[in-house]
């Protein structure tokens, strides 16, 4: 039995969400050049915060009689926490390399899990006692609650597979591509998936144990559990005071500014000649930053002008070129004999991925159909 309102471990879950809320103002103030990740991220942060504050007053033995824990609010909150984690997680790391549309009905379907968690719980009427493992229950309350325990503890791990398939594509995006993703972002994503990877995965555990063990195991394996979240909310704080000069510093990421129209037309020009004159597009590993520095000029104003004047960034820009001279090649008669591979890295692209994904969304068909069209495909 607890003695006191607050013992040692839940004055830990306490200063650990305090630090979250704090983490999740601080990514909401710290520039940066994508914001969208930084919300998402703090949005995150704010789930994990609920998680421990509602954890706190379902278990704290003082606080389960109390009148907060005798209705399905506390843990319905809980449960739809901790379903939304997974999904936010994955979010965030999808919109490290591109903008996520969160309204689209593609997206919603992910809060489905945890918007069906709270209407069952309020449904059925299970309050913070019910829920907890020990309680006696009816046969349809037992039956929701064994589902909404398996769901809270499984759901995670399809996220998790998705969420390192995501970091995945994110580091082939930026090796094939060579994105402007900064690398304090990237070593923050990783600590953030990597520690909760190893918090779900024992969450895992300790319910697949959950009868097979005693009580008191059981309870330590849940101490644990709640201790990895606050090992890793500690260690991105660490990280957030070791990274801040990174993460602070805007002169990293260069922000466009209008070109004046006296000397747009110029540097048109120069921009055209590097790509029609001197193919530097062919270039496998060329960038904005390389690219400017052939042509003479400043990353941010070739940024702007492509923006402006292309309605494009760089790399699709570029890419664009690629797959233009691709189209060539595959249709040359001096070229018939060639490998699709050997067109590839003949057009500029360094990965066979990265070029069929853009021939197929620019072109509209595989390379393979294109050549096989032969002339009559434009």
């Amino acid at each position: 039995m607890k003695t006191n309102f607050l013992n040692i471990h839940d004055l830990v879950l306490v200063l650990t969400a305090v630090e979250c809320g704090v983490l999740a103002v601080l990514l909401n103030l710290l520039p940066a050049k994508h914001i969208q990740p930084r919300r998402i991220l703090s949005g995150f942060f704010v789930l994990i915060a609920l998680v421990l504050t509602t954890t706190l007053i379902v278990w704290n033995g003082d606080l389960k009689t109390a009148a907060i824990n005798q209705a399905p609010f506390i843990v319905s909150i809980l449960a739809a926490c901790l379903l939304l984690q997974g999904p936010v997680l994955y979010f965030y790391l999808r919109s490290l390399s591109q903008e996520i549309k969160l309204l689209r009905w593609r997206n919603l379907i992910h809060v489905l899990p945890a918007a069906f968690a709270a209407i069952l719980l309020i449904a059925f009427d299970i309050n913070s006692l019910e829920w907890q493992p020990t309680t006696e229950l009816t046969d349809a309350e037992k039956a929701v609650v064994a589902f909404l325990w398996a769901l809270v503890k499984l759901s995670p791990l399809g996220y998790i597979i998705a969420c390192v398939i995501a970091e995945y594509k994110l580091r082939e995006n930026l090796r094939e591509l060579y994105s402007d993703i900064s690398m304090s972002e990237l070593k923050l994503a990783d600590a953030v998936l990597a520690g909760f990877c190893i918090h779900w995965l024992w969450s895992l555990l300790a319910y697949m144990l959950e009868g097979l063990v005693s009580a008191s195991v059981s309870d330590s394996l849940g101490i644990i559990d709640n201790y990895l979240t606050v090992i890793l909310v500690n260690g991105l704080f660490v990280f957030g005071l070791i990274n801040t000069r990174q993460l602070l510093n805007v002169q990293a990421i260069p922000v466009a500014k209008p070109v004046q129209p006296s000397k747009m037309d110029h540097k048109v020009t120069v921009i055209e000649k590097a790509i029609h004159e001197n193919k530097l597009y062919l270039e496998s590993n060329i960038n904005l930053e390389r690219f400017s520095e052939q042509i003479g000029l400043k990353p941010r104003d070739v940024s702007a002008i492509l923006k402006m004047h292309y309605q494009s960034n760089f790399f699709e820009f570029i890419n664009r070129y690629r797959v233009e001279e691709a189209k060539r090649l595959l249709l040359a008669p001096e070229f018939k004999d060639e490998t699709i591979l050997e067109i590839i890295y003949k057009s500029g692209f360094n990965s066979p991925s990265a070029f069929h994904r853009f021939f197929k969304r620019m072109v509209g068909i595989t390379p393979t159909e294109f050549r096989q069209g032969g002339n009559n495909i434009h």
